[in-house]
């Protein structure tokens, strides 16, 4: 199997997760767009703006992995097909780069999980409390993730530490 076909794959994953993002943040906004309407409540009305930030920050993340990967794809097969052993070796540092920043993004989000945690239980304000439930929400959807794009990328490095000995 040529390698260019494990780096397609890596991509189509990336695509297949942008679209999961995508429903992800269209029904966070579906939830957004009914709290604004039938929130009886100050906490249910206060929930409509920070949900729709979420919602939107989802949506984009989702469109702009969907699009930055099915562009990636024609260009990876013309660069692997120039150079083989070069596209490799860019592939192996571009890989190992962005596995890094895995454990970096889990602790900030964590930290962000636990701020949230501390807006909803230690403030009895609807628009605190709101902000903190979306804060989890937040760190729950990069939770999920990073944990599908670090297992994806973990496995793609090792492939290709494996064409390289080859």
């Amino acid at each position: 199997m040529d390698f260019i076909n494990e780096t397609l794959n890596w991509c189509k994953g990336e695509v297949f997760e942008g679209k999961m993002s995508l429903l992800f943040g269209l029904f966070i906004l579906l939830i957004s767009l009914a709290y604004f309407k039938w929130g009886s409540t100050p906490g249910a009305r206060a929930m409509f703006l920070p949900l729709l930030v979420i919602a939107i920050l989802t949506i984009s993340a989702g469109i702009y992995l969907v699009s930055t990967n099915q562009k990636r794809m024609p260009r990876y097969e013309i660069q692997f097909k120039e150079n083989p052993q070069q596209f490799l070796e860019s592939e192996k540092k571009r890989t190992a780069d962005f596995i890094r920043w895995y454990p970096i993004t889990q602790k900030i989000f964590f930290g962000v999980m636990i701020l949230g945690m501390l807006f909803l239980l230690l403030s009895h304000a609807p628009n605190i409390r709101a902000i903190g439930i979306a804060l989890m929400l937040l760190s729950f959807y990069v939770f999920v993730l990073d944990h599908f794009s670090e297992e994806r990328a973990t496995l793609y490095y090792s492939k290709i530490v494996e064409h390289s000995l080859n």
